[in-house]
């Protein structure tokens, strides 16, 4: 069974202190803000690329150089759900509730899918008939329209 590890930061821990990280991120902010001006002040193509560059990297944050953990993706967490149903919980009565409540929503899963499925299917059904209606009704005006103007020209 795959163990999740929820307790570990998004970032691996610094062995700098709390102090220098703050420090450092400042003068990175003023260091990056007078890099940014310097560079609009002598071209624009080049203080949108110092910006999108400076903006791109995030700054300076000393105790983020880590790779990142992966989160579990869906469907290892899929996988570990039929586990569960066979496992027990010590309790017999709970483990027939639990099962007779899971196989109850499995059926009314199933009925649900099947009305929707016959509610789609009356709406389709409905819509070709008033499709059918409306071609009707135009193919018979289309119809009767030259008669009435013959009629008007003689």
């Amino acid at each position: 069974m795959t163990s999740i590890d929820t307790t570990t930061d998004r970032y691996p821990a610094s062995d700098m202190p709390v102090a220098v990280q703050v420090l450092s991120t400042f003068f990175f902010g003023v260091f990056g803000i007078l890099a940014i001006i310097f560079a609009f002040d002598q071209s624009l193509v080049g203080g949108i690329i110092v910006a999108t560059i400076i903006g791109w990297r995030g700054g300076f944050a000393p105790g983020h150089w880590g790779k990142a953990p992966q989160l579990p993706s869906v469907e290892t967490l899929m996988s570990l759900a039929p586990e569960a149903r066979k496992r027990s919980s010590g309790s017999a009565s709970f483990d027939a509730y639990r099962s007779d409540t899971l196989q109850r929503l499995e059926q009314e899963q199933t009925k649900f899918e099947s009305f929707l499925g016959r509610l789609r299917a009356a709406k389709d059904k409905s819509e070709f008939d008033d499709f059918l209606e409306r071609r009707a009704h135009r193919v018979k005006e289309t119809t009767t329209a030259p008669d009435r103007d013959d009629d008007k020209n003689i």
